[in-house]
């Protein structure tokens, strides 16, 4: 992980924000090397090294007058920026000696961005944390410690079980939101087949079949065929079914038997998606629902908000359900949806500390959270119980009218899991959440990564499922491999 840190120094885009940070506060420790004589018997001087860790406590820059913190965000959408501009401008009215900068970026960059400031011992202030890299920068020491914040917020208690980041019994990165994906469905088309909502995948994949009416542009299900999209969601389907991709310490599990079961009925149910599917990405299945194209999607709250401007006729139409992927006998097997918690960390060498941990709980308490969210209301699900009571009672149309769905959400956000953020999270046929990731999931899960690939040829190259597994198996086994002899010092997490 080191390597990699320093190795984004190289990042020309970043330099530029490095001299506006202003030098690092002294370390709280530092190690000094004593050299001492001693005497010992028959008069012969023998000199040893002594290490020794002195402990020096840092000069904390003095927190009045005015002070500028600096806000990194890549949630841009005008919306999202104009209401964090008005909680900024309530803090400073409150505060009026304290400035906060936003500074906008992608999530593709969000990483490598950070990463450059902590190596080089900027200050990146308060900022969106990468979840691939959140461990390996607590280990390093390069995030402030929140407990205080998040206990005076409520603690325990208040917070969604695994939406916080917290290692050793120190949390330091604190949640705004997540997206929790379910199965939205046709109520009126359900009806008219005498069908009830699926349960599990025997249920759905028969309702998928029978609502199929290809001569009238209908077809059963909505799934995105490949891209990253279909990735994520196949996982949630291999993780309902006891299966994972590796273990909590990295074993590959992918080359089970079983896995090649959970792809061989993913490819059964995708026979009634609409044509034209094995290219579809992330807003596809959204257009094929509202477009009147197919009787069931899989996606989160941004559907059901789609719904009043694109096919309002449809909102009384159209409920969502749990994600039915259980084939196992007796129904046994663990409820695991798709979504990953967007967090917010501090730099542990931030300049103003107990400012950027005062303006952060502002933000993430009461109606400034929930305004917030409420711009993507619905599928920003908030962390929070009094968060989500506000935006379940919102003061807007479309909370008053779907107050059920919201409720949904908040009930399933305990639930989601990411494939590359969530390694191993599925133990036996329980689902224990695992705040890690595998170093290696790049080439793995991204689109056009390993298992993107697998479905393309499936798909698209009439690939018999088998060998398409076998060869991602071993291609997996590969970058593993690769990774693993470029990072010889590389430990599993333990839990």
């Amino acid at each position: 992980m080191k390597k990699m840190l320093f190795a984004l120094l190289t990042v020309v885009t970043i330099l530029s924000m490095l001299t506006a940070c202003g030098p690092a506060p002294t370390p709280e420790k530092v190690v000094e090397k004593v050299v001492e004589t001693v005497v010992v018997e028959k008069e012969v001087e023998v000199t040893k090294e002594v290490v020794k860790e002195v402990v020096v406590t840092p000069t904390p820059a003095p927190e009045t007058g005015p002070r500028t913190l600096t806000f990194f965000t890549t949630e841009a959408d005008p919306p999202q920026l104009e209401i964090l501009a008005e909680i900024i401008d309530e803090y400073h009215e409150a505060h009026p000696e304290v400035f906060i900068d936003v500074v906008t970026g992608t999530p593709a960059t969000r990483g490598a961005r950070i990463a450059t400031l902590l190596a080089a011992g900027a200050d990146a202030g308060i900022f969106e944390i990468e979840a691939a890299f959140t461990r390996e920068w607590a280990e390093a020491g390069y995030l402030m410690p929140l407990n205080d914040v998040f206990e005076e917020i409520g603690g325990v208690d208040e917070y969604v079980p695994g939406s916080y980041f917290e290692l050793e019994g120190t949390v330091y990165a604190l949640p705004y939101a997540t997206s929790v994906y379910g199965l939205w469905y046709r109520k009126d088309l359900f009806e008219e087949a005498g069908l009830e909502p699926p349960t599990n995948y025997e249920e759905l994949l028969a309702a998928a079949e029978a609502l199929t009416k290809s001569d009238e542009g209908i077809y059963g299900i909505a799934i995105p065929g490949s891209t990253n999209a279909s990735v994520n969601f196949f996982a949630t389907f291999l993780w309902q079914n006891c299966q994972d991709f590796f273990t909590p310490q990295g074993e590959l599990t992918f080359d089970q038997p079983e896995a090649l079961e959970a792809i061989e009925k993913w490819v059964a149910l995708t026979e009634y998606a609409p044509p034209g599917f094995e290219n579809w990405s992330w807003g596809d299945q959204i257009t094929a629902f509202v477009t009147g194209q197919a009787a069931m999607s899989v996606y989160a709250g941004r559907l059901g908000m789609r719904m009043p401007d694109q096919a309002p006729h449809l909102e009384d139409k159209s409920d969502i359900t749990r994600l039915p992927w259980c084939y196992r006998p007796g129904g046994d097997c663990p409820y695991v949806t798709y979504g990953s918690w967007s967090r917010i960390a501090i730099a542990a060498n931030t300049q103003y500390p107990e400012t950027a941990k005062d303006f952060l709980k502002f933000f993430l308490t009461g109606d400034r959270l929930a305004r917030y969210d409420a711009t993507v209301i619905g599928h920003m699900v908030p962390p929070t119980k009094e968060v989500a009571k506000l935006l379940e009672n919102w003061d807007s149309d479309y909370a008053r009218k779907h107050s059920d769905w919201l409720a949904f959400f908040n009930k399933d956000a305990a639930f989601t899991n990411h494939p590359a953020n969530n390694m191993g999270s599925i133990e036996g046929c329980n689902f224990v959440k695992k705040d890690y990731g595998p170093p290696w999931a790049g080439p793995v899960f991204s689109k056009g990564g390993i298992i993107d690939v697998m479905f393309q040829e499936i798909y698209v190259g009439g690939k018999d499922p088998e060998v398409a597994w076998k060869e991602a198996v071993e291609k997996i086994k590969q970058a593993r491999e690769e990774w693993l002899a470029d990072h010889p010092d590389w430990e599993p997490p333990t839990y």
